[in-house]
């Protein structure tokens, strides 16, 4: 089980060293490279987590791992295309907005893993920023026909990339909406309060932090156990008001 953490988590690491490189990728190389290791990047997100499922080595750490990775992700391609299109601003706002959502719904111990939306969002975003990337770049994506780059080249490109970014800011802003939704929805109070007991008797040895940390963070069945739990906050912190 060791080497499937440690072989999961080194994918979602890879792509977190692969986004701090865009930067000078895209500085050195243009869009196209940019454009690819971007892609690459979005390709291990998917990888993880198929592994992730595939060896039932899924975890709350590797959960929270595959987030922020994702998050810079994103950060990172928006920053770098807000150099390019000042339309790349929109979707860091909806990104921002929906960090917040995430936030309020752990403050009040509500599950914060992405919904369906939110899970089909990545994938409008991923093809959003590769093709800005591309188009950033079109004089030297040479496998193209020399008249459609002609065309795209005479395109108003502010307005071609708002075109390639208006389904992301789209998913955005239903994503967010999904989110708020969520913290309105009914809850099971009995069921909320007797999960939140009973995670504190199976899961606090106040003793040995270490072995705290494995048993909730580390710890496939646990995650299995618990991920899809209402009250997501008594389940991934330890408490220490015994």
């Amino acid at each position: 089980m060791v080497f499937k953490l440690i072989l999961i988590n080194t994918i979602t690491f890879i792509r977190i060293i692969g986004t701090i490189i865009l930067v000078p990728i895209y500085k050195t190389y243009g869009g196209i490279y940019a454009g690819l290791v971007s892609l690459i990047c979005y390709l291990t997100d998917s990888i993880d987590g198929i592994l992730a499922r595939t060896l039932k080595a899924s975890t709350f750490f590797g959960a929270l791992f595959d987030g922020f990775a994702d998050k810079l992700l994103t950060v990172i391609n928006f920053i770098i295309l807000y150099l390019i299109t000042p339309y790349a601003i929109i979707p860091i706002f909806f990104e921002i907005l929906i960090v917040f959502v995430q936030i309020a719904k752990y403050r009040h111990k509500l599950n914060v893993q992405s919904n369906k939306v939110g899970k089909l969002k990545v994938w409008f975003l991923a093809l959003s920023v590769v093709l800005a990337f591309i188009v950033s770049d079109i004089n030297n994506f040479t496998i193209l026909p020399i008249n459609i780059i002609n065309y795209l080249n005479s395109l108003n490109k502010n307005s071609l990339y708002f075109s390639l970014l208006l389904p992301t800011i789209i998913m955005e802003i239903l994503t967010l909406i999904s989110y708020i939704l969520e913290i309105f929805k009914p809850i099971n109070k009995d069921a909320f309060n007797e999960k939140e007991i009973k995670v504190k008797k199976d899961t606090i040895n106040y003793e040995n932090n270490w072995q705290n940390f494995k048993n909730i963070w580390l710890n496939p069945e646990y995650y299995k156990e618990h991920k899809n739990d209402i009250n997501l906050k008594s389940v991934t912190k330890i408490k220490n008001d015994n």
